[in-house]
């Protein structure tokens, strides 16, 4: 059986938080009582700081709120896949991406429901990267 995934350019928030653990549940909820809803996040440690990636439904609100909380915060580009959730389905993008000679700088993935997963990459060519992954295909045992 052949899967169709859907990837769209994306912008995520990259959230500074020092060289101390900051608390992601403050973060998290500083976005969220803005009404802007995390579609998903990831959390770690550069060797320097603490950086907390986020993928909102509202981008400005999100970055206005945590600025406004005094968190240092900037926006990038991302491609987002969401697909049916499988196991394996994330290598197989990655390949895809690989074999069309696109580095993964880094990627991410979470599972917003029982039935679907959402993918961030950031890659050495993002506009490249969302239309190899527009075309991208997911096969699965039947």
């Amino acid at each position: 059986m052949i899967t169709m995934v859907n990837a769209c350019k994306g912008i995520q928030l990259v959230v500074r938080s020092g060289s101390h653990p900051t608390s992601t549940a403050k973060i998290l909820r500083a976005v969220s009582e803005r009404g802007a809803v995390v579609l998903t996040h990831c959390t770690y440690f550069d060797g320097l700081q603490f950086k907390v990636l986020l993928v909102t439904e509202a981008t400005i609100a999100a970055k206005h709120a945590l600025e406004d909380a005094g968190y240092d915060c900037s926006a990038e580009p991302i491609v987002m896949v969401r697909a049916p959730d499988q196991v394996g389905a994330a290598a197989q993008l990655g390949r895809h991406l690989s074999n069309a000679g696109i580095d993964i700088l880094y990627s991410y993935a979470s599972v917003p429901s029982a039935s679907e997963f959402l993918a961030v990459f950031n890659t050495s060519d993002n506009e490249r990267a969302m239309q190899v992954l527009q075309r991208a295909r997911l096969s699965h045992a039947a």
